[in-house]
């Protein structure tokens, strides 16, 4: 009996069931509400790193965009006001060239970062391409600084991008510039190197040779900390309003879509040297045909026999000096501000239209749309789209032949007269 009052009963020993459960529900009400506040406060963190970057990116893009804009107003008012000496017309025109350039890089820049840009790969002399730029250079970088060049005159030509390969390097050049506010010296060398050297560095460097291109400055140079770094976008050192922080990580990924590797060279007091290190075809003979059709299709001059080309912009200047351009060089040509109003101007004069060129950005109708709604009424009409970004669903229409080509803005006026003539005539 004493032993019976000391164990405990079946009902003792039991759990309680209701009881149980109810902490476990709010247990588990309680865990819900904490994982819902960390997912919230995650958001938030995120939104707020995004709302940074935009904001350091556009504080950079504004000072790098005004800088062009001065460079362009100055020379343009000088040139209307008839400032500027007739022997130095030229040259204000050369200037205002290099700035658009600079601006068509910044926009492409944004383009690389977001990954929307595509390289290509034509024959191209990598000295020929560093002159312009270290002449341009030499005008348009303080006078504090001493641009030097040491291009080796026995390297090959090689296959890339050209229009990439001159963005790099320019990017490379203007970080060096930063680096030398009290002054320096900014030097660009290109040489050839075996890619037994390169694999030391990077063990899947396939090419037998590279080219090497290497911008050295003799500025403040940076610390381990700051190299680890200095490819990851957004990521920079100077002032705010003073760069976008993309400079480096867009030239990172030129490199990479070219098959080539980069590296970097620096200390605190002793400047930095960068190295960009492209492939070297293997196989000559493959590079010579390249370069002979490229140079054949370079050398054709394009030219109209008063074909009709209806051109199609919202932007009143640009219509305006289009339209003379394309007059000037032989064409019939036919005007609209919009989509709708093309559609119309198509619809009216159908059969006389050889060519559509259409900005894609067109109020009532953008550029692909109208240009469907044309082909409906003509399936021979040839049409070229312009952008500053073209989605994947237009780029498939050039693969599938409705379209004849997609010209990427700002254009010269002469690349789009290539393409017109190619479009007749395909």
């Amino acid at each position: 009996m004493f032993r019976k009052t000391l164990e405990p009963s079946a009902k003792a020993l039991a759990p309680r069931t209701e009881d149980n459960n109810e902490e476990l529900i709010k247990r588990n009400a309680d865990l819900s509400h904490a994982l819902e506040d960390s997912k919230q406060l995650r958001e938030q963190l995120r939104q707020s790193q995004k709302l940074e970057s935009i904001g350091t990116l556009a504080a950079g893009l504004v000072h790098d965009f005004n800088n062009i804009l001065h460079i362009v107003q100055g020379y343009a008012s000088a040139l209307v006001e008839h400032k500027v000496a007739p022997e130095k017309v030229v040259k204000a025109g050369r200037a205002i060239v290099r700035a658009v350039e600079q601006g068509t890089v910044l926009a492409r820049q944004l383009l690389a970062t977001a990954g929307k840009s595509e390289a290509k790969h034509e024959p191209t002399d990598v000295n020929g391409l560093l002159r312009p730029l270290v002449d341009f250079m030499t005008e348009a970088f303080p006078t504090t600084l001493t641009i030097v060049s040491e291009l080796d005159g026995e390297i090959p030509n090689i296959m890339a991008d050209a229009n990439q390969i001159n963005q790099a390097v320019l990017n490379l050049c203007v970080n060096a510039k930063d680096a030398m506010a009290g002054g320096g010296k900014l030097t660009v060398r290109t040489r050839t190197i075996a890619g037994m050297e390169i694999r030391k560095r990077f063990h899947d460097a396939e090419a037998e040779r590279y080219v090497s291109i290497s911008v050295a400055d003799t500025g403040s140079g940076m610390e381990e900390a700051t190299r680890r770094h200095i490819f990851e976008p957004f990521f920079t050192t100077k002032a705010p309003g003073k760069g976008t922080g993309l400079g480096l990580s867009v030239t990172y990924a030129i490199v990479q879509s070219q098959n080539g590797f980069i590296d970097v060279a620096s200390e605190p007091g002793r400047g930095s040297t960068f190295n960009i290190y492209l492939p070297i075809p293997k196989e000559p003979a493959v590079l010579a045909e390249a370069a002979e059709t490229f140079a054949a299709k370079e050398a054709k001059t394009p030219a109209g026999h008063g074909e009709t080309v209806l051109f199609v912009e919202d932007e009143l200047e640009q219509l305006k000096l289009m339209e003379t351009f394309l007059t000037d060089e032989g064409f019939n040509v036919l005007t609209a501000r919009d989509g709708a109003e093309a559609v119309e101007v198509h619809r009216r004069f159908r059969d006389a239209i050889a060519v559509v060129v259409l900005d894609l950005g067109l109020a009532k109708l953008n550029g692909w749309e109208a240009f469907r709604i044309m082909k409906q009424m003509n399936p021979k009409l040839k049409g070229i789209l312009a952008s500053g970004f073209l989605s994947a669903e237009v780029k498939s229409q050039l693969a599938n032949g409705t379209l004849s080509a997609l010209v990427p803005k700002p254009y010269e006026p002469r690349q789009l007269l290539t393409n017109i003539e190619r479009a007749i005539h395909a």
